[in-house]
């Protein structure tokens, strides 16, 4: 008698082996998993000249032993430049500190991004051989509002000027007693620290052709804040921003879009921001390049001409169905 093959026992066996080939490769990425660098944008402001620059942190999330960034990508490309970190630049360890950079950029730009690839060498810990453990990690940034500040001059060294030597007294004449001024130099009084300004909140926003997207800077030394963006047209949308981050949310593009942010507890200090759209969009578009981003509505001349076109082709039509319906037409073979 010839035995046939359950469907079912072939399927659970397929399963079966897929599950055992998946918790394999789990097993040997796990080590290799916990390995990332951490990029992070530590502070932004815009220049005098309308350029703006961006301070970037890269952190290794080890602590006993560095990395290598194989390589490093920032953008826009050709409208931004960046120092102090690029490709062979060594990660340090956790403890170390992170790796700075600066990026600066055009004026015309609205967003920054930095992205790392870090490359750990590690030893096997069963037969001691070296395998390699690659991972990449991208920051972005808004173009903020925040001006930098001027950078104070260093004060150049004064030249003291010498005093004249007073003239030894002779054998013959006393020396003259110190006076109560020279006995008791007068103390000069310890200047005052200044406060430096506190950390203010800034508003932050950037557009693209479909989407506005707005939201809020928390200094670190500030409390959450919980901010609601209402939009001219949509629903609002109400956020609560931790301290020492920024927080965004995006609605969708469209002409004339305004959004008013608002803060709970500086509700007169609101902001408005308004959608321009991007000079390099498709203009056929409702705020956007994408082919299903819809049309606007066809008017002017062309809309005239199509309307007198269908007028004439509903004339026509109802002319021969009258003829139709008073003659009979008779076909012969």
């Amino acid at each position: 008698m010839k035995l046939f093959k359950s469907p079912v026992r072939r399927s659970a066996a397929i399963v079966a082996g897929a599950l055992a080939g998946l918790a394999g490769a789990v097993a040997i990425a796990a080590p290799a998993s916990a390995h990332h660098p951490t990029v992070v944008p530590k502070s932004a402001c815009v220049n005098p000249d309308g350029t703006w620059q961006v301070t970037w942190a890269v952190a290794n999330s080890e602590s006993d032993i560095t990395a290598t960034l194989d390589s490093v990508e920032f953008g826009p490309a050709g409208r931004s430049t960046l120092t102090g970190i690029d490709t062979a630049s060594i990660l340090p360890r956790s403890g170390d500190g992170p790796l700075i950079g600066v990026q600066t950029l055009n004026e015309h730009v609205q967003l920054a991004t930095l992205t790392v690839q870090a490359h750990w060498i590690r030893l096997d810990a069963d037969n001691g051989e070296p395998y390699d453990i690659v991972q990449v990690d991208t920051g972005r940034r808004v173009r903020p509002q925040k001006e930098c500040e001027p950078e104070s001059p260093s004060p150049s060294p004064s030249i003291p000027t010498p005093s004249p030597s007073a003239p030894e007294p002779s054998e013959s004449a006393p020396a003259p007693e110190p006076s109560a001024s020279e006995s008791n130099p007068p103390t000069e009084p310890t200047p005052t620290p200044t406060e430096s300004a506190p950390a203010e909140a800034q508003w932050i926003y950037d557009q693209t052709c479909d989407t506005l997207t707005v939201g809020v800077d928390v200094p670190a030394d500030w409390d959450d804040l919980t901010v609601t963006f209402t939009p001219s047209t949509g629903e609002a949308k109400t956020v609560t921003a931790p301290a020492g981050k920024e927080t965004t949310v995006d609605f969708p593009a469209s002409t004339g879009l305004k959004v008013v942010a608002s803060a709970k507890g500086f509700e007169d200090e609101t902001a408005t921001i308004t959608y321009k759209q991007p000079a390099d969009c498709d203009t056929g578009g409702n705020g956007g390049g994408d082919d299903d981003g819809g049309t606007l509505p066809l008017t002017g001349a062309a809309a005239g001409s199509i309307a007198g076109g269908a007028a004439v082709l509903l004339a026509l039509g109802g002319l021969l169905f009258f003829m139709a319906r008073r003659r009979k037409v008779k076909f012969t073979a």
